[in-house]
């Protein structure tokens, strides 16, 4: 295997930030414009992104359990972009907290989770 990927160029991290589909904690909510967002800034800062729809499940301290549509946007990187742009992933969940209302946002770096 090593021999095929002699050569290679690698992004040794990766970066998720958990785009929630609801606001207030359990309203649902079109999330494709803070998706989209998402997208553009990761991959102004990583150089591309991918998002991938899952369902999660978390106990909320006003509503009681949440069971919602998630979109997770991720982007592969290198130790200099996380560096340079850690800071502003970190901004950006803290504005999607803030306009979704949430109580957190989650986000993923080299899988840890961190809740913002």
């Amino acid at each position: 295997m090593e021999n095929a990927l002699k050569g290679l160029f690698s992004l040794d991290h990766n970066i998720k930030l958990y785009i929630p589909s609801t606001v207030e904690a359990n309203k649902p909510v079109d999330n494709t414009p803070q998706v989209d967002e998402a997208l553009r800034l990761f991959s102004k800062w990583f150089g591309g992104a991918t998002a991938n729809r899952a369902v999660g499940a978390w106990n909320s301290d006003k509503v009681g359990l949440v069971k919602e549509k998630v979109t997770i946007v991720e982007s592969y990187c290198t130790a200099e972009q996380v560096e340079e742009y850690i800071g502003l992933v970190v901004e950006h969940g803290k504005k999607l907290k803030r306009d979704m209302s949430q109580e957190a946002i989650s986000l993923e770096y080299d899988n840890k989770l961190f809740f913002i």
